[in-house]
């Protein structure tokens, strides 16, 4: 038996939803699959222990099954040896080992109990990592493009909501060539917030306006609307970068936008920041070929991604399309 969980770009709300923003997520076609010991191939990696395991499971199963029992492929969320892309490959093995066991336990678990699994995934891995929104673990479960929504702070139930794209919307995502460290950015943004609380709410909440205005234009199909929210989005980022001397925006990622503005494009980075993935925007054709030809020149690899609308699936069972 196989499960496989999808990748994820962040959209919009970045560092906003850890304060009670909203953020937007897309679940992506790369996956992380989940399968039987004798199943040929795959790795266990490091983070795949059974402690980490049993943590993916906590509030749900009492433990997976034991040490050795499953095997772990995220090789289609990186990038190649020793390269991170920055699409979630922990959070979408996460979702995919909870989904295995509860397979393993019940055939048809995952269509009949999809919230309690998401739920229960993002608890586990916040308790691995020791905190964060868990914004990529729902995408992962879910699949399609969301909203989320943490009404009640992040230790409450979140609020998921289904979105379409808008139709005409070109969307791409290239790769910085450097990895990051998520907690790194994270642990600068929260080094401002201490040292000066009134410039990290400023900045945030520039966030997060740039995070509503994406929502109106894509509720309205707006798809001109989306482009100036991304590039609003990636200004937003570039000064709370600037504020806590965190490289969320990088020289070549700030030059890289720079251009894309020139011919009605956008880009931004997918994420916290300072390396990873960036995901840019556009009207039409001619937009997303200047954008490669920009990217080229910056030094920016295409990374070949279209949408998954399924979320958390068994493989051996008919995709459900929620996008």
């Amino acid at each position: 038996m196989k499960v496989r969980a999808p990748g994820k770009l962040m959209l919009a709300g970045e560092y906003a939803v850890l304060h009670g923003g909203d953020a937007w997520c897309l679940a992506v076609d790369r996956y992380a699959v989940v399968s039987d010991a004798t199943e040929p191939g795959g790795f266990t990696p490091p983070e795949a222990s059974a402690s980490w395991r049993r943590a993916v499971a906590a509030g749900l199963l009492s433990a997976l099954p034991p040490e050795g029992s499953a095997r772990f492929d995220l090789t289609q969320l990186s990038g190649g040896v020793g390269r991170k892309l920055g699409l979630g490959s922990s959070a979408a093995g996460c979702v995919a080992a909870l989904g295995w066991a509860m397979e393993r336990e019940q055939p048809g678990a995952i269509a009949r109990h999809l919230e309690a699994l998401a739920r229960c995934a993002r608890e586990g891995h916040r308790e691995v990592q020791g905190g964060g929104s868990g914004v990529d673990v729902l995408t992962s479960a879910c699949g399609g493009l969301v909203r989320v929504r943490f009404e009640h702070g992040l230790e409450g139930a979140p609020s998921i909501a289904r979105h379409a794209m808008p139709e005409g919307l070109r969307w791409r995502v290239f790769w910085s060539g450097t990895s990051v460290r998520t907690s790194e950015m994270l642990a600068r943004v929260e080094a401002l917030r201490s040292a000066d609380p009134g410039a990290h709410s400023a900045r945030i909440e520039a966030i997060d306006e740039g995070t509503r205005d994406f929502e109106r234009a894509l509720s309205s199909h707006d798809v001109a609307g989306v482009v100036a929210a991304v590039q609003r989005l990636g200004a937003a980022m570039a000064a709370l970068g600037e504020a806590s001397g965190a490289p969320i925006v990088t020289p070549p990622m700030a030059r890289f936008a720079a251009r894309a503005e020139q011919f009605g494009a956008a880009v931004k980075p997918s994420g916290a920041g300072g390396g990873d993935v960036v995901v840019a925007f556009g009207q039409d054709d001619g937009a997303m070929a200047a954008l490669r030809e920009a990217a080229a020149i910056e030094g920016f690899e295409e990374v070949d991604l279209g949408a998954d609308g399924a979320g958390v699936i068994p493989m051996n069972t008919r995709e459900r399309c929620l996008a």
